[in-house]
C-alpha cells in the first residue's frame, strides 16, 4: 500500500515530464473550479453531495456524477494545452452530439464578455474510458480561459497539461453576485446541445458573467423532500424551478408543487423563485394547460400569501407557435437554436426580476 492512496494529501497534483509540458491533477490550486465538486469516496466529479443524491433516487445518484454546468476557469500564456480525462464509461446517445454530452470546451474570454478563441475536445466513439487531446493556443499574454465539463458524462479524473515555464493563474472572476441555481429536467440539464456550453444557463452566464449551479436530472427532477431540503441548503441569488416535466402526471404534480415552494420559502425567505412551466411538446397539449395552471396556483397562492418574491414564466410561450418544431430534436430537447431562445427567454426574465442579473458589457 502507498501513503498516496490512504491520505489523499501526499499525492503530488504538479508533474513536469520530458516533453517539457507540465500536468496539473484538477481541483488544483492554480485553477478555480465552479459547478461541480470533486469526491473522493467516489473518486469522481459530482454536482452535489453524493450521499444525498443517493438517498434521493438511484436516478439522481447517477445523474448527479454527470457533470453538467461544470467549468474551469483559469488563465495562462501557455501556447499548448493538453486535457487528459478519465471516466468509468464513455455514455453514447442517438440523439445527441458526442461533442456535448461527453466533450469538453474550450474558450478563451474577453474582458468585454465576448468570447475568442474557441476548441472542442471531444472523445473519439471508441474512447470508452477516457482521452488526451493537445491543442496549440494563442500566444503573447495571459489570456483567460473557461473549461466547460461534459453535460451527460462523468469525469473520474481530469489532467491539465501547459507549457512548464508557462505562467498560470485562477481566471476571469465571475461577478460579485451569488450563483443562480437551476432545478430541473433534461432540458435543464442540457439536453440534446451540441456543446457542452450551449445549455440556456451556460449562455445566461457568458451574458451576465454569473455563475450558476446546474442540479438538472433528466426524467429524475421530482421535488423529492431530500431533493427539495438539499436546495435550501445552496445559498444563491436566485432559484430556477423547472422540474414540470419529470412530474410522471398532474396529480404528483399538484401534490409537489407548493410543497417544494413551501419548503424552500421556509429556509430561504429573502431568494426570488422563478418557477417556469413545460416548455417543449414532450405534453399533450391539454395536458400542458392542466399543468401550468398547478403551477399558476403555487404561485398564486404565494402571491396572496404576501410574497413578493415569487415569479412565473409559461413555459407554452417560450419557443412560440411558429416554427417551434426547428427548435427540438425529438419534439423534447431543444437543439441548440432552442436553448438559445430558451435562454434568451429566461434572460430577459431575470433581468426584470432584479436589474443586477443584467451584463454590464
Amino acid at each position: 500500500m502507498k501513503l498516496q492512496e490512504i491520505d489523499k494529501k501526499f499525492v503530488v497534483n504538479e508533474t513536469i515530464r520530458e516533453d517539457g509540458l507540465k500536468r496539473y491533477r484538477i481541483p488544483n490550486k492554480n485553477f478555480a473550479l465552479y459547478g461541480v465538486d470533486y469526491d473522493e469516496r467516489r473518486g469522481c466529479f459530482m454536482r452535489m453531495d453524493g450521499e444525498i443524491a443517493q438517498c434521493v433516487s438511484d436516478g439522481v445518484a447517477w445523474l448527479s456524477q454527470h457533470t453538467s454546468g461544470g467549468r474551469l476557469r483559469f488563465s495562462t500564456d501557455s501556447d499548448v494545452f493538453e486535457i487528459t480525462v478519465k471516466y468509468d464509461e464513455l455514455w453514447k446517445m442517438s440523439h445527441m452530439a458526442l461533442e456535448g454530452s461527453a466533450g469538453f470546451m474550450l474558450v478563451e474570454e474577453y474582458e468585454d464578455g465576448t468570447a475568442g478563441f474557441y476548441k472542442m475536445l471531444p472523445p473519439d466513439w471508441d474512447d470508452n474510458t477516457g482521452y488526451t487531446i493537445t491543442v496549440n493556443l494563442p500566444t503573447g499574454k495571459m489570456r483567460y480561459y473557461t473549461l466547460w465539463f461534459p453535460l451527460y458524462n462523468g469525469v473520474s479524473e481530469l489532467i491539465i497539461g501547459l507549457n512548464a515555464n508557462a505562467n498560470v493563474g485562477d481566471g476571469r472572476k465571475y461577478r460579485d453576485i451569488k450563483p443562480i441555481l437551476y432545478y430541473g429536467n433534461s432540458i435543464t440539464q442540457g439536453g440534446c446541445a451540441s456543446r457542452p456550453d450551449n445549455s440556456y444557463q451556460s449562455f445566461i452566464s457568458k451574458w451576465n458573467n454569473v455563475d450558476f449551479i446546474n442540479l438538472g436530472f433528466s426524467g429524475c427532477g421530482r421535488a423529492e423532500d431530500a431533493m427539495v431540503d438539499y436546495l435550501t441548503k445552496i445559498d444563491c441569488s436566485l432559484f430556477v424551478c423547472d422540474y414540470d416535466n419529470n412530474a410522471p402526471d398532474a396529480e404528483y404534480l399538484e401534490r409537489t408543487h407548493y410543497r417544494l415552494y413551501e419548503r424552500y420559502r421556509k429556509t430561504r425567505k429573502g431568494v426570488p423563485i422563478l418557477f417556469i412551466s413545460a416548455m417543449t411538446d414532450a405534453i399533450e397539449i391539454e395536458k400542458r394547460v392542466t399543468r401550468f395552471n398547478i403551477i399558476k396556483n403555487t404561485y398564486k397562492k404565494a402571491k396572496v400569501s404576501g410574497d413578493k418574491n415569487v415569479y412565473l414564466l409559461d413555459g407554452r410561450k417560450i419557443l412560440g407557435e411558429k416554427n417551434r418544431a426547428y427548435f427540438t430534436v425529438d419534439g423534447a430537447h431543444p437543439t441548440d437554436l432552442g436553448f438559445y431562445i430558451i435562454a434568451k427567454k429566461i434572460y430577459e426574465k431575470i433581468i426584470s426580476i432584479d436589474k443586477r442579473f443584467k451584463g454590464d458589457f
